[in-house]
């Protein structure tokens, strides 16, 4: 049974939230303040949740300083559930390692079936007993198997969301990829957002992954298209000649 640790200061919504999830099969526990969530997290290093539900309005932390401070030391999906509906808000919460963002109200249905995308993707790259091979991007190593990328054999930290989109365009390496197709395969569902959504977590991935984040020679982008990640008998190509095809090398974007 999926374990989930529900955030937010609004005790009926919480009580609401918890009757939710739990008819759909959850374990949940609940927090008020950014101070308990991070006790409850603590002592769950063990058995970890498998979803955390975050607001942003909290009343000693907000939300989005608590998951920066969550991504740290633990890698499950987070969700925002938060009335701040601005796309601004919205994008410092997925830069601040949020995995999605749903805004208040909410339908419930919506709401559960993007906490079992992100459940449902977790486990599927996560299966006890699979092995995989791993891939090598440039200076960098994918492991699917820890779930993670490795630079001199050291963790990156990659959250599962960031994960999920970099296996995913390693299974179709050195193809351009749609931008509307990476998203719906990645997230699972359709979103207003998803455009900014997908050009927000690409953004953290290069920061992460490539030499020159400044300069992306890895994950590039197609001029009005989406990305696509260089095949990898083009890597020294690439470096030798940066201009290559006729792709944008889309860093400060």
């Amino acid at each position: 049974m999926p374990r989930l640790l529900l955030v937010d200061d609004d005790l009926y919504l919480l009580q609401a939230l918890q009757k939710l999830f739990a008819l759909d099969g959850h374990c949940c526990e609940t927090a008020r303040t950014a101070g308990e969530a991070h006790r409850y997290l603590k002592a769950s290093d063990e058995k970890p949740y498998d979803l955390v539900v975050l607001d942003v309005g909290l009343p000693d932390v907000d939300g989005f300083s608590l998951c920066r401070q969550l991504r740290t030391h633990h890698r499950m999906p987070v969700l925002f559930l938060t009335a701040r509906s601005e796309s601004q808000e919205k994008i410092v919460g997925l830069e601040s390692g949020a995995d999605d963002y749903v805004t208040k109200p909410f339908e419930p249905g919506e709401l559960l079936a993007r906490a079992r995308a992100l459940l449902r993707r977790t486990g599927e790259y996560s299966r006890a007993g699979e092995k995989s091979r791993c891939e090598i991007l440039g200076t960098v190593i994918l492991d699917p198997n820890v779930r993670d990328a490795l630079r001199d054999g050291a963790p990156m930290g990659l959250t599962a969301r960031e994960f999920q989109l970099l296996q995913f365009l390693v299974r179709h390496r050195g193809k351009a990829l749609a931008s509307e197709w990476i998203f719906e395969n990645v997230w699972g569902c359709d979103a207003d957002l998803g455009l900014k959504t997908l050009t927000v977590y690409v953004g953290r991935l290069r920061q992460k992954v490539e030499d020159d984040p400044s300069r992306p020679k890895l994950i590039v982008t197609v001029r009005g298209y989406g990305y696509k990640l260089a095949p990898a008998e083009s890597s020294e190509h690439m470096r030798a000649h940066p201009e290559g095809d006729n792709l944008t090398l889309a860093g400060s974007r």
